[in-house]
């Protein structure tokens, strides 16, 4: 009997198929955080849950590149207005004078700010007035809107430029965190507003930034902020109204109050503890150019 073998020939004909592309994702079950003066690394490892959950102020996160929570305990604080800057610090006229009020006076338009803060007397001779401290967690400066805002306090300002608390030694102390960035707003009722131009570097819960160094320090740089000495940066005075703007409206309010002395006045640019052409001279009509770059 024959047999007949036969020959099967395979021809492989390569052939494309499309498909829809997909992101790669990593499960992970460990993970850890470090951070430097200029950056920082965040790693994760065989985790086999991606859930957060939350309770108050409590984080329980699990996930691949959770958000990480950072405490907050104080913030060490140097930041200079124009109006007041004489030589190498500030005046202290209105301290001298008794004018600086015992309680905060940011309640009203536009910071509205409910905070209680209050002394039974002004603690520091070296004070040279109330100062409103904002903080805003962001992922940059251009983004640390009025939506940002995680924490606000008044604070005494000192003539070296220091921000202190209302003992008028300590520096201003939290109780909050943050997950993106820390940047820091100073408020004042007739200077331009500040914003940190980078967010704030920290260990132990205690941060720090010096406004004075540099126009570069602030958000918006020279837009609204300016030199005020040799080699020294402030926040710019003109602002009677606190809006964010210096215009005619400030010289307006100037032009009433002109000629009077004594009161704690916001047209009182350079706080001499009296409104007269000095205020409008020498500190509104040099800016009437400038506005706070702080984000709404």
């Amino acid at each position: 009997m024959k047999k007949i073998l036969f020959c099967l020939v395979i021809f492989f004909i390569p052939f494309v198929i499309s498909a829809q592309s997909v992101s790669p994702e990593v499960i992970s079950s460990s993970g850890d955080y470090f951070e430097g003066v200029n950056g920082s690394l965040s790693w994760t490892l065989g985790e086999i849950a991606t859930e957060t959950y939350t309770a108050g102020n409590i984080i329980l996160t699990q996930g691949f590149q959770q958000p990480i929570t950072v405490a907050i305990s104080g913030i060490d604080l140097v930041v200079f207005l124009e109006g007041p800057y004489e030589g190498a610090e500030m005046t202290t006229d209105l301290n001298l004078a008794g004018e600086i009020p015992f309680a905060q006076p940011y309640s009203g338009s536009p910071w509205n700010y409910a905070g209680t803060e209050s002394v039974g007397s002004i603690p520091n001779a070296d004070i040279v007035d109330w100062v409103l401290v904002e903080l805003r967690d962001a992922t940059s400066a251009a983004n640390a809107t009025g939506a940002k805002r995680i924490a606000q306090q008044a604070g005494f300002l000192l003539k070296d430029g220091s921000v202190v608390g209302i003992d008028g030694l300590s520096n201003l102390q939290f109780s909050t965190s943050f997950s993106s960035g820390l940047y820091l707003i100073v408020w004042h009722r007739n200077h331009l507003g500040v914003l940190s131009a980078t967010a704030l570097n920290g260990s132990g819960g205690l941060y720090s930034y010096d406004f004075s160094t540099s126009l570069a320090q602030a958000h918006g740089g020279g837009a609204g902020y300016k030199l005020v000495g040799t080699s020294v940066y402030g926040m710019a005075g003109g602002d009677e109204d606190g809006d964010g703007d210096i215009d005619a409206t400030d010289k307006a309010a100037w032009t009433v109050n002109a000629g009077s002395e004594g009161g704690y006045q916001s047209a009182d640019f350079n706080m001499d503890n009296q409104v007269n052409n000095p205020d409008k001279n020498d500190t509104w009509v040099e800016n009437t150019t400038l506005s706070d770059q702080v984000p709404d």
